[in-house]
């Protein structure tokens, strides 16, 4: 042990070494303007206040854009959670060719920007669109109507796009789930979904948390897709923060909607790591 913890010791300067690269465009590209954004919300004629944050809570414009957030946020995350789940199990108790078959279905549609499956979900949902076909020819409309501008095309796209991340992160916990446990279950009197609801589904729960949080966290930023196709009413903080910023010029008030996104966020990081474990995201069992 001590002649590990001397091998550490001289390593030490050589592992700091090969880190300062990283750690110099880390402070340069993240810290600094990370602090200049916080400073920058904080202040109002030169001193320090809260007044940018009181004027972004209390004004019912920006009040109706963080509940539009927050209100996509949880509705994507529960589509994709309800949608995901049976798909991840499915995947998770395959083998072989249908494995392989299933992941690439799931991982193909990741690989596309976030532009080009957006504006295809322009082309589906528009007036002249094949959702619009199918339900002329159903005889359910008349008149062929765009879909576009309402929460409806803005949460199809927001699952679209979230759908494989939170398959994937649900398929890394079911997969680690030994078979011989429902096995044993089902040896035991148990029928199949007293099995499932009594073994499988808490040994997944922790692939259904870290799923979960990865969607609502990569959903609160979201930019393109609301802005592609929504309207006015489905505007969300990012794109609020970018009217503050590039058309208003109001910085301060951009740091601030950009500050409470921040908060936010790590606040539910710091929660995960605190009765979870940031090691469940990495796949650890524990």
């Amino acid at each position: 042990m001590m002649r590990a913890g001397a091998q550490q010791t001289r390593n030490g300067p050589l592992v700091l070494l090969l880190l300062t690269p990283a750690i110099i465009i880390y402070a340069a590209f993240f810290l600094w303007p990370t602090v200049q954004m916080l400073l920058r919300s904080a202040y109002v004629d030169g001193a320090i206040s809260l007044g940018n944050y009181q004027e972004l809570l209390s004004t019912p414009l920006y009040s109706k854009v963080i509940w539009t957030t927050l209100k996509f946020s949880v509705i994507t995350t529960a589509a994709c959670l309800v949608l995901g789940y049976p798909l991840a199990m499915l995947l998770a108790r395959s083998s072989g060719l249908a494995r392989l078959l299933l992941l690439l279905a799931v991982t193909t549609p990741y690989w596309l920007d976030y532009i080009v499956r957006t504006y295809s979900w322009m082309v589906l949902l528009g007036r002249n669109g094949i959702v619009n076909q199918v339900l002329v020819a159903l005889g359910l409309i008349q008149v062929p109507t765009s879909h576009l501008s309402s929460d409806f095309a803005v949460l199809v796209g927001m699952v679209q796009v979230m759908l494989p991340l939170m398959v994937l992160s649900l398929y890394a916990g079911m997969v680690r789930i030994d078979p011989a446990l429902l096995d044993a279950a089902a040896a035991h009197g148990a029928g199949a979904f007293s099995a499932f609801r009594t073994v499988f589904l808490p040994l997944s729960m922790p692939g259904i948390i870290a799923g979960s949080l990865l969607t609502f966290v990569n959903t609160l930023g979201f930019y393109i897709t609301p802005a592609l196709l929504g309207g006015p009413q489905q505007t969300m903080i990012s794109q609020s923060i970018d009217t503050l910023a590039s058309k208003l010029l109001d910085w301060p008030l951009a740091s601030a909607a950009a500050a409470l996104l921040l908060v936010i966020t790590v606040g539910l990081l710091a929660l995960f790591n605190r009765f979870f474990g940031f090691e469940r995201l990495a796949g650890a069992d524990s």
